[in-house]
């Protein structure tokens, strides 16, 4: 009974056993004495009834809600009643709500006195056995109405049973009332029941290992993953298609139960079986066999077999399962974020370096979970009106962590946060795991990209985590181990070391490529509508936008460009060549290459002995910056574009460690900086946007007195004269940062 109480969202405890889903159609209505009564007739050790107005029949929540129980074979009857009479329903009602649904129901002894109707002899049971009604000369107390999709599965089984001599799979098939019906998927299906790929099985190799066919029959009831799987007597594992494949041709494997991943395009299970032609096959025991084409882009359930995710079974000759061939499994080594350890095997902690007994507790369940999760020990950040906040360096490491871990699925938090929850749901498609107090009770609340509400549970428990990773977006495919090295270092001087060791391998059209199809999956990604409106999710205060995928796609494709440039053999690279700020800079007449970019990104000291005199670090980086400006105002020779200049702009100080060395509260320079050169985009980029200057420029920190004087002598030595006819406007951008003191001081 814990398993229904689990999930509180709409569902109440009435009575030992028997519980009730509320809509706002029912939740005033006082059930009816007969439909309490019936439900404790259908309470059994291990079974749950469930009460349930027909006025939910159109819930899809419910409705996953019951094919999911049934999926994970917890046993729950649904016991219906009438919204408008409170009583139990007829049986044409019910027949009518059990199409929506898909589930057993309970009805009472009255919807059949006369008998039980023509058609429904095999759907509607009664409670007491046969012998029993006949013993005492009354009628039925209760009935179970089995889904009719139950029943023909059944009646299948049954075939094979009462065949005078062995059934083929064909036939199985063919003579079968519900010829062409899925094992999952589509209304009117009973969630989760396998029982024709049991039947298959029988029809293919005899009793199932762990489960005789009389047995099977015995039960009535749908066969899930779980229990055919212990069947079979073997766990089922991922398998790279090509290690599938060698099993099928060494002649150790005849056939293959095949598993689809939650939210797989093709969802459910089915067999791939070699006949004694030796082709391989696909068996469902609803639909006739098909070849298989080992093609994932032509043939479905190939693709099932593709996706890393899926699990598989593997059946000798003699029709006993068996442990394949596996390569050697990599360990898992997940990017660890500067501020997150790993602990235990599956697990990445997020925050404070301290131990609890909140942690304690909570690493207790996870080291017995299979999954990969992120822990977060959660600090709160300032106070928001949009809701409770992270700690900026916990939400920037939870960010990260996720973006380069594509496998994490399932964040447990310590404490309920509304940012939190943003970053892991709705930005990165995972599901939140989060602990939430209801009077003096705690439970534990689920979130994932799958969630249409906040499912909640008692205690934080494998299920839960199980739970959590179901409602979980697929992983989204990451970049290769070259890029993902690359754009993963935690400092841009680590990056310039990368590309000047790696530089053969990333300086290619694949990779500039590569990195592009990354932006603008980032960009789709932010352009996305939130679960919770009409808005896109980079609207929220808590979307984190992502500031550095541009700038490695620039400092590749700049590279690429200028070691292409015979004229540059010889040359020193471009680089500030005046020590004052109010110096003029001299136009330049060659290709820049990413040592440019590169020496903005890492303020890279200056040349003392050839400017004169020692340049601090901060000067020097404007310096650069300068540097860069002059090389944008001369594209014809650069080749450095305004918009690749504002990519590598918008990513100063923004690697991770150089994120996480920020002082609390230090002003964002680097991004007042950034909003300036977006703004002169803004201004001169023919796009519509010049009114948008102000907007950009207000939400960004001020500028200090030495960054005030930059910007005065370079927008009027450099930028004024590259685009003059946007000189006015130019003009009150330049009065306009002048005149902001209000953070940074003087």
């Amino acid at each position: 009974m814990g398993v229904l109480a689990d999930c509180l969202e709409a569902i109440s405890t009435e009575g030992p056993g028997v519980f009730r889903y509320k809509d706002a159609a029912s939740d005033s209505v006082v059930v009816d004495d007969r439909v309490y009564d019936l439900a404790r007739k259908m309470v059994a050790p291990g079974t749950t009834a469930l009460l349930v107005p027909d006025s939910a029949s159109n819930s899809t929540n419910l409705r996953a809600y019951l094919h999911g129980l049934v999926a994970t074979d917890v046993r729950v009857v649904v016991v219906p009643f009438s919204s408008r009479t409170s009583g139990p329903l007829d049986l044409d009602s019910a027949l009518r709500l059990q199409d929506t649904l898909g589930v057993e129901l309970a009805l009472p002894g009255d919807v059949a006195q006369e008998g039980v109707p023509p058609g429904l002899q095999d759907r509607l049971t009664s409670l007491e056995s046969t012998a029993e009604l006949a013993r005492t000369g009354e009628h039925a107390s209760a009935y179970r109405l089995l889904p009719e999709t139950l029943a023909a599965n059944l009646r299948q089984l049954a075939e094979l049973t009462t065949a005078r001599q062995p059934v083929s799979v064909g036939e199985l098939v063919s003579n079968s009332a519900a010829g062409g019906r899925r094992t999952t998927g589509g209304a009117g299906f009973v969630a989760g029941d396998l029982l024709p790929l049991a039947a298959v099985y029988y029809a293919t190799f005899g009793d199932l290992p762990g489960l005789s066919l009389a047995e099977l029959r015995a039960l009535a009831r749908p066969l899930s993953r779980r229990r055919l799987n212990h069947a079979l007597g073997q766990t089922p594992v991922p398998m790279p298609l090509a290690n599938v494949l060698q099993e099928f041709n060494s002649g150790r494997a005849v056939a293959a139960l095949v598993h689809a991943p939650a939210g797989s395009p093709t969802p459910g299970s089915f067999w791939m079986v070699k006949g004694d032609d030796g082709q391989l096959r696909w068996e469902t025991g609803t639909e006739p066999a098909v070849p298989v084409v080992l093609d994932g882009a032509v043939d479905r359930r190939t693709a099932v077999l593709e996706d890393p995710r899926s699990e598989i079974v593997v059946v000798g000759s003699d029709g006993v399962p068996y442990p394949p061939e596996l390569p050697a499994e990599p360990t898992w080594a997940p990017w660890v974020s500067t501020n997150a350890r790993r602990i235990g095997k599956n697990t990445i902690l997020l925050g404070p370096d301290s131990s609890s007994t909140a942690i304690d507790e909570i690493v207790t369940v996870l080291n017995h979970h299979d999954g990969l999760i992120a822990l977060v020990d959660v600090r709160r950040g300032a106070p928001s009106r949009h809701g409770t906040t992270l700690d900026a360096l916990i939400a920037e490491s939870l960010h990260r962590t996720l973006a380069k871990n594509p496998a994490i699925s399932v964040v447990v938090a310590t404490e309920r946060n509304d940012e939190l929850e943003f970053i892991v749901a709705e930005q990165h498609g995972r599901s939140s795991v989060q602990p939430t107090m209801v009077g003096f009770e705690k439970f534990w609340d689920v979130q994932g990209a799958g969630s249409a509400h906040r499912e909640r549970y008692r205690s934080l428990t494998d299920g839960a985590l199980a739970r959590a990773e179901a409602l979980a977006a697929p992983p989204k495919s990451g970049p290769s181990d070259l890029v993902a090295e690359f754009i993963n270092q935690p400092t841009w001087k680590d990056v310039e070391s990368y590309l000047q060791e790696h530089a053969d391998d990333l300086l290619t059209g694949d990779v500039v490529q590569e990195l592009a199809d990354l932006e603008s999956a980032s960009v789709a990604n932010g352009e996305r509508i939130s679960r919770y409106d009409d808005t896109q999710i980079r609207d929220s205060p808590f979307f984190r936008e992502d500031r550095v995928l541009a700038a490695f796609r620039v400092l590749i494709k700049q590279e690429m460009l200028a070691r292409k440039d015979p004229e540059l053999v010889g040359k020193r690279p471009l680089e500030p060549q005046r020590r004052w700020l109010t110096d003029p800079v001299e136009p330049h007449t060659q290709t820049a290459d990413s040592s440019l970019f590169l020496g903005y990104l890492t303020s890279r000291p200056l040349d003392e002995a050839r400017l004169g005199e020692k340049v601090g670090d901060y000067e020097g980086g404007l310096l650069w910056l300068r540097e860069l400006l002059q090389a944008m105002s001369n594209a014809e020779a650069t080749k450095v574009s305004l918009a690749d200049l504002v990519a590598v702009v918008r990513a100063k100080g923004e690697l991770e460690e150089e994120r996480a060395a920020r002082r609390p509260g230090q002003a964002e320079i680097f991004r007042a900086h950034a909003a300036i050169v977006e703004a002169i985009l803004d201004i001169v980029g023919g796009k519509g946007d010049a009114g948008r200057w102000l907007e950009r420029l207000n939400a960004t920190d001020c500028l200090t007195g030495a960054d005030r004087v930059f910007w005065h002598f370079v927008l009027r030595d450099i930028i004024m004269p590259a685009f003059p006819e946007h000189k006015a406007e130019l003009e009150r951008m330049q009065n306009r940062i002048n005149a902001c003191y209000d953070k940074a001081g003087l």
